[in-house]
């Protein structure tokens, strides 16, 4: 897509979409947002959370970044942006759910399955990033050994969503609030050549069709 279309685009959406919503607008500027789901995604272009839920505006928090990964607690005092974006969500703005949802064919996963990341000297950022989910790579790996590449993906898709589940439990005030019942995690998967969301079944510990 060319520059000229997104700005085509957003002129549609302004004498559009935000003329047939400004009400809700003005409401959201006069009493601030209040969502009650923040949302945990990928970056991917492909994959974009209000898209695929048809969220409205001030509905979804939503913070996206590489293999949609929620790093575990570690107030070090450097740069955590989701951390910080989870905070944020859970303190402030006082949400009732987190969805974490992962994707088919997701390049990070991919890349750290092959052991891509490993082999490249320029990867400041991605490299420690998704070395959060090692430890997965490795227990998939382990317990799939004569599995296809494309199983393999996809076991490890899944496995990314239930580790960011894993180490959002590492706040202290996110698993406080979902014992109490006040807070709801939830993993999702989106298919990509069927546009389906799967949803994990705690119980069973597996993806089921969310409908």
């Amino acid at each position: 897509m060319k520059i000229s279309q997104l700005i085509e685009g957003y002129r549609a959406f302004h004498q559009g979409r935000y003329i047939q919503d400004k009400p809700l607008y003005d409401k959201l500027v006069s009493q601030g947002q209040n969502p009650e789901v923040m949302m945990v995604s990928c970056c991917d272009s492909r994959v974009d959370p209000v898209m695929i839920t048809q969220a409205a505006p001030g509905s979804l928090f939503s913070v996206r970044n590489v293999a949609n990964l929620m790093p575990p607690y570690n107030p070090d005092g450097e740069h955590h942006g989701t951390s910080a974006a989870l905070e944020f969500a859970v303190k402030h703005l006082k949400v009732k759910h987190i969805i974490v949802m992962g994707h088919a064919l997701c390049g990070g996963v991919k890349a750290l399955r092959q052991g891509n990341i490993d082999k490249s000297d320029d990867m400041k950022f991605i490299h420690p990033w998704m070395n959060i989910a090692r430890a997965s790579r490795d227990k998939i790996l382990a317990e799939n050994p004569d599995a296809s590449e494309d199983i393999l993906q996809r076991k490890l898709e899944e496995e990314v969503i239930r580790l960011s589940l894993q180490n959002m439990r590492s706040f202290s005030y996110v698993k406080s609030l979902e014992d109490q019942g006040a807070l709801t995690l939830h993993g999702w998967y989106f298919e990509l050549s069927s546009g389906r969301i799967l949803a994990l079944n705690t119980q069973s510990d597996t993806f089921e069709a969310l409908e």
